[in-house]
């Protein structure tokens, strides 16, 4: 049916001596997201903010 890569997780989190740039990797690309997210979240509800007080 399937046919992974890897034989055990312990083999998905090494990645044959790959594994640590690969993390690494994603946990920047994660947290740029994530803070992308909140920074924009707050900046919209700042404005939404300040249109409701104008009005």
């Amino acid at each position: 049916m399937f046919n992974f890569a890897f034989n055990s997780f312990e083999e998905a989190i090494y990645m044959n001596g790959h594994g640590i740039y690969v993390w690494i990797v994603l946990f920047i690309v994660v947290s740029c997201i994530t803070i992308f997210f909140i920074t924009y979240r707050k900046k919209i509800q700042k404005i939404k903010k300040k249109l409701n007080e104008s009005n």
